[in-house]
Protein backbone atom coordinates (compact mmCIF):
# COMPACT_ATOMS: atom_id res chain seq x y z
CA UNK A 1 0.00 0.00 0.00
CA UNK A 2 1.23 3.52 -0.83
CA UNK A 3 1.42 5.53 1.38
CA UNK A 4 0.66 9.23 0.19
CA UNK A 5 1.44 10.99 4.02
CA UNK A 6 5.42 10.04 4.05
CA UNK A 7 6.08 8.87 0.35
CA UNK A 8 9.51 7.64 0.16
CA UNK A 9 8.98 7.15 -3.70
CA UNK A 10 7.89 10.76 -4.25
CA UNK A 11 9.84 12.00 -1.75
CA UNK A 12 7.68 14.04 0.20
CA UNK A 13 5.76 14.46 3.71
CA UNK A 14 2.31 16.36 4.31
CA UNK A 15 0.83 18.76 6.58
CA UNK A 16 -2.38 19.01 5.52
CA UNK A 17 -4.20 17.05 8.05
CA UNK A 18 -2.56 18.68 10.93
CA UNK A 19 -4.86 21.95 10.95
CA UNK A 20 -6.65 23.72 8.76
CA UNK A 21 -7.66 27.27 7.19
CA UNK A 22 -4.28 27.85 6.67
CA UNK A 23 -3.06 30.88 6.38
CA UNK A 24 0.29 31.73 4.07
CA UNK A 25 3.29 29.90 3.67
CA UNK A 26 5.48 32.25 5.56
CA UNK A 27 3.26 32.38 8.54
CA UNK A 28 2.88 28.38 8.46
CA UNK A 29 6.76 27.72 7.98
CA UNK A 30 8.01 30.26 10.94
CA UNK A 31 5.27 28.49 13.02
CA UNK A 32 6.58 24.77 12.10
CA UNK A 33 10.02 25.59 12.81
CA UNK A 34 8.94 27.56 16.24
CA UNK A 35 7.52 23.73 16.70
CA UNK A 36 10.77 22.35 15.54
CA UNK A 37 12.82 24.59 17.87
CA UNK A 38 10.51 23.73 20.90
CA UNK A 39 10.96 19.98 19.73
CA UNK A 40 14.39 19.69 19.78
CA UNK A 41 14.38 21.18 24.04
CA UNK A 42 11.56 18.99 24.83
CA UNK A 43 11.65 17.13 28.03
CA UNK A 44 9.73 14.35 26.82
CA UNK A 45 6.89 13.48 24.26
CA UNK A 46 4.39 13.57 26.17
CA UNK A 47 5.14 16.98 27.62
CA UNK A 48 5.63 18.22 23.97
CA UNK A 49 2.29 16.75 22.95
CA UNK A 50 0.59 18.32 25.65
CA UNK A 51 1.97 21.94 25.38
CA UNK A 52 -0.94 23.54 23.58
CA UNK A 53 -4.64 22.44 22.44
CA UNK A 54 -4.81 24.79 19.98
CA UNK A 55 -3.94 25.71 16.58
CA UNK A 56 -1.12 28.57 15.12
CA UNK A 57 -2.96 32.25 13.86
CA UNK A 58 -1.31 30.43 10.94
CA UNK A 59 -3.77 27.57 10.76
CA UNK A 60 -0.85 24.38 11.62
CA UNK A 61 -0.87 22.67 14.62
CA UNK A 62 1.14 23.19 17.48
CA UNK A 63 2.98 19.59 17.16
CA UNK A 64 3.87 19.50 13.68
CA UNK A 65 7.88 20.27 12.86
CA UNK A 66 10.32 19.77 10.30
CA UNK A 67 13.13 17.11 10.58
CA UNK A 68 15.33 15.23 8.34
CA UNK A 69 13.76 17.40 5.29
CA UNK A 70 9.88 15.85 6.35
CA UNK A 71 6.90 17.38 8.36
CA UNK A 72 5.56 15.58 11.05
CA UNK A 73 3.85 14.62 13.95
CA UNK A 74 6.37 13.50 16.76
CA UNK A 75 3.62 12.03 18.42
CA UNK A 76 2.34 9.48 15.70
CA UNK A 77 2.63 5.73 16.41
CA UNK A 78 4.91 5.38 13.48
CA UNK A 79 7.66 7.64 15.11
CA UNK A 80 7.12 5.84 18.70
CA UNK A 81 7.27 2.12 18.11
CA UNK A 82 3.60 2.12 17.77
CA UNK A 83 2.47 4.20 20.96
CA UNK A 84 0.20 7.08 20.05
CA UNK A 85 0.90 10.61 21.54
CA UNK A 86 -1.38 12.40 19.61
CA UNK A 87 -4.27 12.03 22.44
CA UNK A 88 -2.70 13.94 24.74
CA UNK A 89 -3.76 16.88 21.95
CA UNK A 90 -7.63 16.95 22.73
CA UNK A 91 -7.88 18.96 19.76
CA UNK A 92 -5.84 16.11 17.14
CA UNK A 93 -8.59 14.51 15.01
CA UNK A 94 -6.06 11.55 14.84
CA UNK A 95 -8.68 9.62 12.33
CA UNK A 96 -9.30 12.12 10.28
CA UNK A 97 -8.21 11.00 6.03
CA UNK A 98 -8.23 14.12 3.55
CA UNK A 99 -10.29 13.62 0.95
CA UNK A 100 -7.54 13.08 -1.37
CA UNK A 101 -6.35 10.34 0.45
CA UNK A 102 -9.66 8.54 0.87
CA UNK A 103 -10.50 8.39 -2.78
CA UNK A 104 -6.73 7.70 -3.49
CA UNK A 105 -6.99 4.51 -1.18
CA UNK A 106 -9.97 3.25 -3.16
CA UNK A 107 -8.75 2.98 -6.24
CA UNK A 108 -7.09 0.08 -8.09
CA UNK A 109 -2.94 -0.24 -8.17
CA UNK A 110 -2.75 1.13 -12.00
CA UNK A 111 -4.32 4.34 -11.47
CA UNK A 112 -2.70 4.76 -8.29
CA UNK A 113 0.35 4.49 -10.04
CA UNK A 114 -0.98 7.41 -12.15
CA UNK A 115 -1.49 9.40 -9.48
CA UNK A 116 1.96 9.17 -8.66
CA UNK A 117 3.59 9.80 -11.58
CA UNK A 118 1.26 12.87 -12.11
CA UNK A 119 2.44 13.85 -8.56
CA UNK A 120 6.13 13.40 -9.85
CA UNK A 121 5.61 16.10 -12.53
CA UNK A 122 4.34 18.59 -10.71
CA UNK A 123 8.13 18.93 -8.92
CA UNK A 124 6.16 20.18 -5.83
CA UNK A 125 7.94 20.79 -2.38
CA UNK A 126 6.59 19.31 0.97
CA UNK A 127 4.97 22.45 1.50
CA UNK A 128 3.07 22.81 -1.95
CA UNK A 129 2.39 18.92 -1.52
CA UNK A 130 0.38 19.12 1.43
CA UNK A 131 -1.55 22.25 0.66
CA UNK A 132 -2.60 20.51 -2.45
CA UNK A 133 -3.54 17.55 -0.87
CA UNK A 134 -5.88 19.10 1.87
CA UNK A 135 -7.55 21.21 -0.98
CA UNK A 136 -8.04 18.75 -3.56
CA UNK A 137 -6.76 20.45 -5.89
CA UNK A 138 -4.65 17.44 -6.72
CA UNK A 139 -6.88 15.27 -7.29
CA UNK A 140 -8.95 17.89 -9.33
CA UNK A 141 -6.11 18.66 -11.79
CA UNK A 142 -5.51 14.66 -11.89
CA UNK A 143 -8.64 13.97 -12.65
CA UNK A 144 -9.05 16.94 -15.44
CA UNK A 145 -6.33 15.63 -17.04
CA UNK A 146 -7.51 12.15 -18.32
Amino acid sequence: MINLCQSEELGLSCFGCCGNSYKGKKRILRDIRKNTLEWKNKKSTPKFMKRSLNLHDSGVCFNVIYKDEKFYCPGHPEINSGRDFRNLDKDCERQFECKTHFIFNKWDKEKQEKFIEFIKSKKLDSYAYSIKMDNGSLMKDFEKKK
